[in-house]
């Protein structure tokens, strides 16, 4: 009996139970189905946050802090006298940035001063609060425009999706080549400074940018000059942050780096490691989800095992009648293992089938819901590798738990088996 033998004769005796053999396939489609959304899930995060870090690039500086600070990144929030846009308490001095290039490990330090204004206004002249810093040359994500100068005096902003509406503009692309304009106060004269600042760019909403706005070098320059009027020189050189370029990218050595920041006082991070955080978070519920889907195929080996038994059960004359006619133990455990085999392919391709029909829905409907403005993020994503993958090591645990069934069988003794009512 050649292979394609077996395989039509597997393929038939499947069907002699329709009900039995379509209750088990159902079992593997439903683990099948759970672990295909699942990893579609995985696929279309994992690949959205690759993209993001790609946009951005720099991923190796790292961002240094007096202890530990955080932000607020939600929709721009309307200015009150009693709030400015930046909190300045936590500023560095000249002994900070000396301690902080006291560290070994790292180069190229630059220390921020601070870019802090009291509020923005667009077209609408509504008054709003605003997050921003200069540019260190990053490639941000853009929805329209180009990157703002990082040198020289113009003075250019980048500014998030949501500012757009807020400061008045009609769509981000009507905001290219317009004006918004910044307020700042000095401490000491309490004067008031109007900088006008030309929209370059409108950045896409993501979850690695963090909603900053972005000023060029030219307009952090004059923020920082107005903010310093009547400053005494000794409190002119504050800053917010140092950034600087570790000088071994390995892990290990910018966990070290980090760990001598903090017995210094200060807090250190690379973007990298702020994207491999949300990486091993989205990893972390995915696989929970995996396991889920684990837990369904499991019950459906219990199905396989069952069926194949009934078959063995049922068919108990004819393998003794094929054994009798001289098929060997191995032929008569092939035949078995391809129905085994068998249930878990159809099972699968019908899961991954109806996955990726569910994913397209999911993806149509997120995109104009919970996703929306995310560009560029689809949420559930198939590729040939992993639809591969799933079938595969479904057919191999059908395999596997068909082997009882298939060793039962192919041990049967020939009269016995001839004799069995």
């Amino acid at each position: 009996m050649k292979f394609h033998d077996i395989l039509n004769s597997a393929a038939t005796n499947l069907w002699h139970n329709k009900g039995r053999t379509f209750l088990t396939i159902i079992a593997v489609f439903i683990g099948s189905l759970t672990i295909a959304i699942t990893m579609g899930i995985n696929n279309g995060v994992n690949d959205y946050l690759k993209k993001q870090v790609g946009n951005v690039g720099k991923t190796e500086q790292m961002s240094i802090l007096p202890g530990s600070s955080s932000q607020d990144t939600n929709e721009p929030q309307k200015y009150n006298t009693k709030k400015s846009s930046q909190n300045a308490d936590g500023m560095m001095d000249k002994n900070d940035v000396k301690k902080i290039k006291s560290v070994k490990g790292l180069k190229d330090f630059k220390a921020l001063k601070d870019c802090d204004v009291d509020y923005v206004q667009g077209p609408n002249k509504t008054k709003y609060l605003i997050i921003a810093q200069i540019t260190e040359g990053i490639n941000y994500d853009l929805k329209v425009g180009h990157q703002v100068a990082t040198s020289g005096k113009k003075a250019q902003i980048l500014i998030t999706k949501p500012m757009v509406k807020s400061y008045g503009f009609k769509n981000a692309q009507d905001a290219l080549g317009k004006k918004v304009t910044l307020v700042t106060k000095s401490p000491v004269t309490r004067k008031k400074t109007k900088i006008s600042a030309t929209v370059v760019g409108v950045r896409n909403d993501s979850i690695v940018s963090k909603g900053f706005a972005i000023y060029s070098n030219g307009l952090g320059q004059k923020i920082i000059a107005a903010n310093q009027k009547g400053l005494p020189h000794a409190l002119k050189d504050k800053y917010v942050s140092v950034i600087a370029t570790p000088v071994n990218k390995s892990a290990s050595s910018i966990k070290k780096v980090e760990d001598n920041l903090t017995k210094k006082g200060y807090s250190g991070m690379t973007l990298k490691e702020a994207v491999n955080e949300l990486f091993l978070t989205f990893n972390a519920v995915t696989g929970v989800l995996i396991v889920f889907g684990a837990i369904a195929l499991v019950a459906a080996c219990f199905g396989v095992i069952n069926t194949l038994y009934m078959s063995v059960r049922d068919r108990t004359k004819e393998i003794g009648l094929m054994k009798a006619l001289g098929l060997s133990k191995g032929k008569v455990f092939s035949i078995f293992s391809c129905e085994a085999i068998l249930i878990g392919l159809f099972g699968s391709s019908l899961g991954l089938l109806l996955a990726m029909g569910l994913g397209s829905a999911i993806n149509n409907f997120a995109a104009k819901s919970f996703l929306k403005g995310l560009d560029g993020f689809t949420l559930i994503q198939f590729n040939w590798t992993s639809s591969i993958l799933i079938i595969g090591i479904i057919c191999l645990i059908t395999f596997l738990a068909g082997t009882l069934p298939a060793k039962r069988a192919a041990k049967l003794d020939p009269i016995t088996a001839l004799r069995y009512e």
